[in-house]
């Protein structure tokens, strides 16, 4: 965003706090959030503002430990979690993976978003984050991170910093599959019926068989990390 578009877009409400662990479910599902809790302040930064935000998700920026960062922020309750009545601060930092709990942090609203949703299982709400991650990059001006691996869908092949890594069809297929969408989770299901083109009828074992392969073939060129993560009873993400 220009600094043009930052004086049109001043923020609406500026939050202040201590970075507290939540129940740990968006670490779990590679969503990671930082939840303040008890404000030290609330402003509103407009005059016709209510003092605190209206329930929903917005743009926002963190500042933290000498950092400033894009993000989006969750205001209110967690139907989908935790039920109606309670009541949460969540922010997703964008390309930030730093252990900050019990660090200051100031959060800046800019834009509403979207209101809170109820979604009827965990990886709807995982989708609709992913397209709330991206309405804030476009928002802010930003592109997603480039991935060290590479993948060319026209010649099937894989390389990792230059060095070409042989993959079969369906190792790729599944490869490219979590690539193209990097952080989201699919689930082994999804996975078996993209890739394999039929009703998965809980036929896990070649999803599972190929991921292991995928990694055996990564492993050598990927300095120790798994690009390719298991999120635990759900499926599997690529990490980029």
């Amino acid at each position: 965003m220009s600094k043009d578009q930052m004086k049109k877009y001043p923020p609406l409400y500026c939050l202040s706090g201590t970075v507290t662990r939540g129940i740990g479910i968006g670490k779990h599902v590679g969503t990671p959030t930082a939840n303040l809790s008890p404000y030290d302040s609330v402003s509103s930064l407009k005059p016709d503002r209510k003092r605190l935000p209206e329930p929903g998700v917005y743009l926002s920026k963190v500042s933290v430990d000498g950092q400033t960062c894009f993000s989006i922020t969750h205001i209110g309750p967690r139907p989908t979690l935790s039920g109606d009545g309670d009541y949460f601060n969540e922010t997703l930092i964008l390309d930030f993976n730093r252990e900050i709990y019990g660090l200051p942090m100031t959060v800046k609203l800019y834009q509403f978003l979207r209101h809170t949703q109820k979604f009827d299982t965990l990886s709807l709400l995982l989708d609709q984050i992913r397209r709330d991650s991206i309405a804030a990059r476009k928002f802010w001006g930003i592109s997603e991170p480039r991935p060290r691996l590479s993948m060319d869908p026209g010649s099937r092949t894989v390389s990792v910093g230059g060095e070409k890594i042989e993959l079969s069809a369906k190792e790729f297929h599944v490869l490219y599959l979590l690539f193209s969408s990097p952080g989201t989770v699919f689930t082994k299901e999804e996975i078996y019926e993209t890739v394999w083109q039929e009703p998965a009828n809980n036929c896990l074992h070649p999803v599972e068989n190929t991921v292991f392969q995928i990694r055996r073939r990564l492993r050598p060129f990927t300095d120790g990390h798994d690009p390719v993560r298991t999120v635990i009873g759900y499926g599997y993400r690529f990490d980029p």
